[in-house]
């Protein structure tokens, strides 16, 4: 999208804002997703979402000048209660647990209140949450994409031993798109649709660049010689430390069960660990670093 078309989208965005603003006293405006984030393409909509501090009242979109204005509305309570979620990152070893479900079926709130600037009616935009807010929902998205990546490898692991190769291409391509997300979202960009990887990846670089296209995931095909796990587990684990640093300490051996098939890194109230299904398995620092170095291959040369 030109400048030119990202302005006079912004335009009307701060011009609706003002009206919103003006018939429900009390109220908040912001401007969220791909636009809020200086991501849209030529046909992007507006999205609004008008936080009220009583019951929403009903809104709908309208059409200017040839743009769609998307508007939703809510309370400040339901905005708050979701915002909570980002006051800190508190994840016990088990992993799949009741706190990490909620945050994962409202990723879509969070991801919304991490893109979202507030118009306040007069042309000026300020973000909704605050810096440290925002570390907090880089290691939830994290954390969301790591189980995603867990599921989609335990589904690969069935699909593979029972010879169904199509299927299995199908849930790396799926993989490979998780990876991304978990890589941009470590380097500090929002859980948006797989579309704006390419956008998100190129914002994540360093110098930001324009849109760049999703690494291939190494030798990935149910016919290769050698199987690439091992480099899904190294860009998972880099993300892991870009988003948590790097763990101090000389490097430890891993555990022996740790070279088959599966393994995956995940962050925890405990520090670091690896699951493969429903096993997990707390580590040291020291180990991380060994795994990071060198990644466990699969025992076999061939897709499990």
């Amino acid at each position: 999208m030109t400048a030119q078309e990202v302005h006079r989208r912004m335009a009307l965005a701060h011009t609706t804002a003002g009206e919103l603003l003006a018939a429900h006293p009390g109220a908040h405006v912001h401007l969220t997703g791909a636009l809020a984030h200086g991501l849209a393409h030529a046909r992007s909509d507006v999205d609004l979402h008008l936080v009220t501090p009583d019951s929403p009242p009903p809104v709908t979109a309208v059409r200017r000048d040839g743009i769609r204005i998307d508007i939703t509305a809510t309370t400040t309570s339901a905005v708050d209660g979701a915002r909570s979620l980002l006051g800190s990152f508190d994840l016990p070893l088990e992993g799949d647990v009741p706190a990490l479900r909620e945050v994962r079926s409202r990723m879509g709130e969070l991801t919304r209140l991490r893109t979202a600037q507030r118009l306040d009616g007069r042309g000026t935009a300020t973000p909704v949450l605050t810096a440290p807010e925002k570390t907090v929902y880089a290691r939830w998205a994290l954390a969301d994409r790591l189980q995603e990546a867990i599921t989609l490898t335990e589904d690969l692991a069935g699909l593979l031993h029972s010879g169904q190769v199509h299927a299995a291409s199908v849930t790396v391509a799926q993989l490979g798109i998780v990876i991304a997300q978990a890589e941009a979202v470590a380097a500090g960009q929002p859980l948006l649709g797989p579309k704006w990887l390419p956008a998100l990846r190129g914002l994540a670089a360093t110098p930001p660049t324009g849109p760049l296209p999703l690494p291939p995931l190494a030798d990935t095909g149910p016919h290769g010689g050698q199987w690439g796990f091992a480099d899904i587990q190294h860009r998972l684990l880099k993300a892991v430390f870009a988003c948590w640093g790097v763990p101090p300490g000389p490097a430890e051996p891993l555990p022996d069960v740790m070279r088959s098939f599966g393994w995956l890194p995940i962050v925890c109230n405990e520090g670091f660990a690896a699951q493969f299904g429903d096993d997990v398995l707390a580590l040291s620092g020291g180990q991380l670093l060994t795994w990071a170095t060198r990644a466990p291959a699969p025992t076999a040369g061939r897709w499990p």
